[in-house]
């Protein structure tokens, strides 16, 4: 027998936490049925229906939860609004607006971890149970987690880690270091790795002629590793050795200039990366079998290919030049750089 019969949540959950996952958990082993109003506003950095299909997603097999989403313009506190009376009447009126009292029967009490709380309750006239107002079980806010989530990553549910996974990946032209760079960053970082696909395509096909078809279909394979490591909620960091850009540039260079490929643009402008460095060619040229374009020359017009193929799409690149130690070094930087801001 549960102690209350319909409880009702209240929050932004911006993001949900798994501090919010215990409030709300609280309230589902106190009550028959509880109502979720998920608050969001128009001006906030993540989006509210976003918000709203993380909840669902989080309780979708839990029949005992109704979750309502208020995108209503409203005053966030009584000091915003001016008038304390005037302000909690505000938000009575949402409450018993949405919430169903015929299906569900009358609330009956507020579950929320905010000092508000107890006063809000007083308003709705039903009871207040506080839940865990000092963060003791999950010492995290959504405030906190949007502004550092790598620092938080163990306080963020699941289904919301893919929504702040960074994404990094190592460009450059052949035998410049990338592949090493890529899996000493992963390792630094303990992130997912995505390896450079072309590499396993032509291992298992060493002899063959490369034509469109088989650009298109590493750029395929690749990017769907890319979605892969993305929905993997374990690591907030995935390296990523290669991409489209590189793959289209790689067919051009082999094929000629005239090498056109529609899939392959349209992957290139849906992939979004939160950090590209591009290895310089101050390194030595290395055989190891695989590689075609050893003069300099060339290996000089492939880099400017990619750094113009940035460019012009206006996404923003570091340069990593030097020996490979300081190739590290100043990688390591970069990626730190991003994390901690």
């Amino acid at each position: 027998m549960k102690k209350y019969k319909h409880g009702m949540v209240l929050g932004k959950f911006y993001p949900p936490t798994n501090g919010h996952k215990h409030l709300i958990d609280t309230a589902l082993e106190q009550c028959e049925t509880v109502t979720l109003f998920m608050c969001s506003l128009e001006r906030e950095t993540i989006p509210g229906r976003l918000r709203y299909e993380w909840l669902h997603e989080m309780y979708d097999t839990n029949q005992w939860i109704d979750i309502i989403w208020v995108f209503d313009e409203l005053p966030q506190s009584p000091e915003e609004h001016g008038d304390k009376d005037d302000f909690y009447k505000l938000w009575c009126d949402v409450v018993n607006r949405d919430v169903d009292n015929d299906y569900n029967g009358k609330l009956d009490v507020l579950f929320t971890s905010e000092k508000y709380g107890e006063e809000f309750s007083q308003y709705l006239g039903i009871q207040h149970v506080m839940v865990d107002l000092y963060r003791r079980t999950h010492q995290v806010s959504g405030t906190a987690v949007r502004t550092n989530p790598i620092e938080n990553w163990e306080h963020i549910p699941d289904v919301v880690k893919p929504y702040f996974k960074k994404k990094i990946v190592i460009m450059g032209p052949e035998s410049t270091g990338k592949s090493t760079l890529t899996k000493q960053l992963a390792e630094h970082f303990n992130g997912d790795l995505v390896g450079e696909f072309g590499r396993d395509y032509t291992d298992v096909n060493p002899a063959k002629e490369m034509v469109v078809d088989d650009f298109e279909n590493i750029a395929q394979a690749h990017d769907l590793e890319i979605e892969v490591a993305m929905e993997r909620g374990e690591r907030p960091l995935i390296f990523i050795d290669t991409d489209a850009l590189t793959t289209k540039l790689f067919g051009e260079m082999y094929l000629g200039d005239d090498f056109k490929s529609e899939f392959i643009d349209e992957t290139i402008s849906e992939q979004k990366f939160d950090l590209v460095l591009l290895c310089d060619i101050d390194v030595p040229w290395v055989d190891d079998g695989t590689r075609d374009f050893p003069n300099q020359v060339d290996r000089e017009r492939h880099l400017h290919k990619i750094a113009t193929g940035l460019t012009s799409r206006g996404i923003p690149y570091k340069i990593i030049r030097g020996n490979y130690e300081e190739r590290f070094e100043l990688a390591k930087f970069h990626v730190h750089t991003l994390i901690s801001n």
